[in-house]
C-alpha cells in the first residue's frame, strides 16, 4: 500500500469490477480541476480507446459517450472557491454542472479538505450482491504530480437489516455532505439528495475486505459536525509523513507519544519550525524525491496518469503530498491514511477524513516503511538551520483572497440567464447576501467567454456579458480576485459553480448537437454507442471508406448499396437488438436530444437513419 513502486491509476480504482456497472459515485475533494472530473465518468465506461500507458486519450466522442452514460451518476463535493480555472473551455463541462456541489465547512476558519470516493456497483447478474468500493486519498482531484497515497477497500452489501457498527462514522459523514452544500448556498438537485441518502443507508451494511496484513479497521471523519477531533491515540511511537506541518500540532502529538516521534516532511515546511519544536522531536527527515534513484522502467512507465494531462510526457512524481501517520500500539502497527496534514487546522477546524488500519508490525510498522523509503532514496536527514523569514504581509493577503473567493463561491454571487433575439442568451452576475471584499478587486467571466470584466457587488447587475448561444450558457464562472500588500500585487483565479437563475432547458442537448456538427460525426458517434458489441475499428474503417466515396462523388458499390447508413449501422444495431438493447435506448435518447435542440441540428438526421430507426423500433415493439 505504501511502497513507492506500487502505483495505481485513479482511473483503475474507479473502474467497475468484472460483471458490474457503476450505479452511483460520490466523491469529495478540496481543490478541483474540472478537466480531471471529466475523467471520472470515463473510468466507468467500457471504451476501446486508451493510450500507450493505459490512460484515456483526448477523444471527444469517447468523452461524450462517457458523460452521457455516467455523468448523471456522479456527485462531487468540493470546497467552494477552490476549483481551478481550466486552461481552455470545453463545452462538455455542461454535463458536469449538476455533479459539482460546492460546500462550506461547519466551523469558521476551516476548509473542506477530505478526499475520497464511495462507489456503488450493481451486478449484471440479479443473483449477485451489490458491491461497494471506498477509495480514501491524500490527493485532490487535479492534475498534480506529487507523491500521494491511496487506500482502496472493496466490500459487498450484506443481506441483513442491522448495520455494522464500524461503518457508522462513514455513514454519518456521507449524511453530513448535503447540509454542508446547503450552507454554501448550493441548490442540491434531487438525484444528488437521493444518492447521498441511499449510500449513507446502505454503506452501514457493507462488509469490507481489508488489505493484506491488516485485521482491524476504523473510520475517522473529522469536523463534519463542527467539532475538533484528534483520532491518533494510544500509540507509544509515531512517524508522521505530511507535506504541511505546524508546531502546535506536533506539540499536541508529542504530549501523547511516550517514545520517539519521527517527522518526514518537505524542506520548505521543516525550516519554518522553531528550535524548541525541533529539539522536542526524535527524528526529522526530508522527503527528497530529487535524490531518488528509481528504475526508469518502473518509475516512468508506472507514473500516475490520473493526475497529469493525457498528452503530457511521462515524468517522475515530484514533491510530497501524502499524509500518513504510522504508530506502534503494543506489538502491532497502526496506520492512519487520508487527507489530514500534521497541522492544528486539520484536527481543530477543517473537515477531513482518515482511515485507521491495525495489523502486522512486520509488514506495516514504522521501521519497515522508513527502510522502504530510504532504500528508494527518498529520505535525507534534516539539519536544523535558521528559520526562514516569513513574508507575513503576503501570506495575510493570500488568506484574504482565499476567504473572499470562498465567500463569493458559497452564496455571495448569483448568475442569471435571459433570452434575447435570434436564440441568443445574455448572462449577468449579481451580488447576493452580505459579502464584502474590502479593497480587493473582482473580475469575472463565464468559462465559455475569454474576457474578464469588472464586477461591482453592490450594483444591479454587477456585471453583464455579451449575448451567446445556448450551448455556451453555463453555471461555471471564472473569478479573479486581486489585492495589494507591502510585498506587491497578488491575485488568485478560481472557478465558481454559481446558482443560475433562468437556466434554459436544452443546453446539454445543444452541446451534443454542436459536437456532432455533421452527419459523418453523428454516424461515428452512433457506432461508439454500440461499441461494446462490435469491432469498432473495422466499422469505422468501413465508414471512412464510405465517407470518402461520397465526397469523391462515386456511386456506391453493391456492398454499400444501402447507402452510408446501411452497412455501418445495420449490423451493429441488429447485434445490439439481440444482445444489449439498452444500447438502443442510448441512441433513442441521442436522436431525441438532436430533435430537441431544434434549428439546423435536425438536418443531422437523414431520412435513411429515421427509416432504419423506425424499423428497429418496430422490431423491438414486436418482441416479447
Amino acid at each position: 500500500m505504501l511502497t513507492p513502486a506500487d502505483r495505481r491509476l485513479l482511473l483503475d480504482v474507479l473502474a467497475p469490477p468484472e460483471g458490474y456497472a457503476l450505479d452511483h459515485a460520490l466523491g469529495t475533494t478540496y481543490t478541483l480541476d474540472l478537466l480531471a472530473l471529466l475523467r471520472v465518468p470515463l473510468a466507468a465506461t467500457a471504451l476501446p480507446w486508451s493510450g500507450a500507458q493505459g490512460e484515456p486519450v483526448n477523444n471527444p466522442f469517447a468523452l461524450l459517450t462517457a458523460l452521457r452514460r455516467n455523468a448523471g451518476k456522479v456527485s462531487l463535493y468540493c470546497h467552494a472557491g477552490a476549483t481551478k480555472v481550466p486552461a481552455r473551455h470545453i463545452p462538455l463541462l455542461a454535463f458536469l454542472e449538476d455533479a459539482v456541489h460546492p460546500v462550506t465547512p461547519p466551523k469558521s476558519g476551516g476548509v473542506f479538505h477530505p478526499k475520497l470516493w464511495l462507489l456503488r456497483f450493481r451486478p449484471d447478474a440479479p443473483e449477485d450482491a451489490v458491491r461497494y468500493r471506498l477509495v480514501v486519498l491524500s490527493r485532490n482531484l487535479t492534475f498534480d504530480r506529487s507523491w500521494d497515497v491511496a487506500l482502496m477497500l472493496d466490500g459487498a452489501l450484506a443481506d441483513r437489516q442491522r448495520g455494522f457498527s464500524l461503518n457508522r462514522p462513514l455513514a454519518e459523514f456521507i449524511s453530513a455532505l448535503p447540509p454542508m452544500a446547503q450552507a454554501a448556498g448550493t441548490e442540491l438537485n434531487e438525484p444528488a439528495r437521493r444518492r447521498a441518502a441511499l449510500l449513507a443507508d446502505e454503506v452501514r451494511r457493507v462488509e469490507w475486505t481489508l488489505p493484506d496484513g491488516f485485521d482491524e479497521l476504523t473510520f475517522h471523519p473529522i469536523g463534519h459536525h463542527g467539532k475538533a477531533s484528534w483520532p491518533i491515540t494510544d500509540v507509544r511511537r509515531l512517524m508522521v509523513i505530511s507535506p504541511f506541518i505546524g508546531a502546535p500540532a506536533l506539540a499536541a502529538l508529542r504530549m501523547q507519544i511516550p517514545d520517539k516521534l519521527t517527522v518526514i516532511g518537505r524542506f520548505d515546511e521543516l525550516v519554518r519550525l522553531d528550535s524548541e519544536t525541533i529539539a522536542n522531536l526524535g527524528e526529522i527527515e526530508i522527503f527528497d524525491d530529487a535524490s531518488a534513484l528509481l528504475d526508469v522502467d518502473d518509475a516512468l512507465a508506472e507514473t500516475d496518469h490520473d493526475d497529469q494531462p493525457s498528452d503530457a510526457d511521462a515524468s517522475e512524481l515530484s514533491g510530497l503530498h501524502a499524509k500518513v501517520f504510522v504508530g506502534k500500539r503494543g506489538h502491532r502497527a497502526v496506520v492512519y491514511v487520508g487527507s489530514a496534514n500534521a497541522t492544528e487546522a486539520a484536527f481543530e477546524r477543517n473537515v477531513e477524513f482518515l482511515v485507521e488500519l491495525e495489523g502486522s508490525h512486520a509488514q506495516h510498522g514504522i521501521d519497515t516503511l522508513q527502510k522502504t523509503l530510504r532504500d528508494a532514496g527518498l529520505l535525507t536527514q534534516f539539519k536544523a538551520s535558521q528559520p526562514q523569514a516569513i513574508d507575513e504581509a503576503a501570506e495575510s493577503l493570500e488568506r484574504a483572497l482565499e476567504r473572499a473567493a470562498h465567500a463569493l463561491a458559497s452564496g455571495g454571487l448569483r448568475a442569471k440567464a435571459e433570452p434575447v433575439a435570434d436564440g441568443r442568451w445574455r448572462m449577468t452576475l449579481h451580488g447576493a447576501g452580505d459579502v464584502r471584499i474590502g479593497e480587493l478587486r473582482l473580475e469575472a467571466r463565464p468559462l465559455s467567454d475569454q474576457t474578464l470584466r469588472p464586477v461591482i457587488l453592490d450594483a444591479s447587475p454587477g456585471c453583464t456579458f455579451p449575448p451567446t448561444g445556448l450551448a455556451s450558457v453555463t453555471a461555471f464562472f471564472a473569478l479573479r480576485l486581486s489585492g495589494r500588500s507591502a510585498s506587491g500585487e497578488r491575485h488568485i483565479d478560481v472557478t465558481a459553480r454559481l446558482p443560475l437563475d433562468g437556466a434554459p432547458d436544452g443546453r446539454v442537448e445543444a452541446v451534443t448537437a454542436d459536437l456532432l456538427s455533421d452527419r459523418d460525426r453523428l454516424l461515428r458517434f452512433i457506432l461508439i454507442l454500440l461499441s461494446d458489441d462490435i469491432d469498432v475499428d473495422r466499422m469505422l474503417d468501413e465508414l471512412e471508406g464510405l465517407v470518402a466515396e461520397r465526397r469523391a462523388g462515386a456511386t456506391p458499390t453493391a456492398s454499400t448499396a444501402s447507402g452510408m447508413l446501411g452497412l455501418p449501422l445495420l449490423e451493429p444495431m441488429l447485434r445490439a437488438l439481440h444482445r444489449a438493447p439498452e444500447r438502443l435506448d442510448e441512441i433513442d435518447r441521442l436522436l431525441l436530444d438532436i430533435r430537441t435542440a431544434g434549428g439546423s441540428t435536425v438536418d443531422l438526421l437523414p431520412p435513411e437513419l429515421e427509416d432504419l430507426w423506425a424499423t428497429i423500433a418496430m422490431v423491438r415493439a414486436e418482441r416479447p
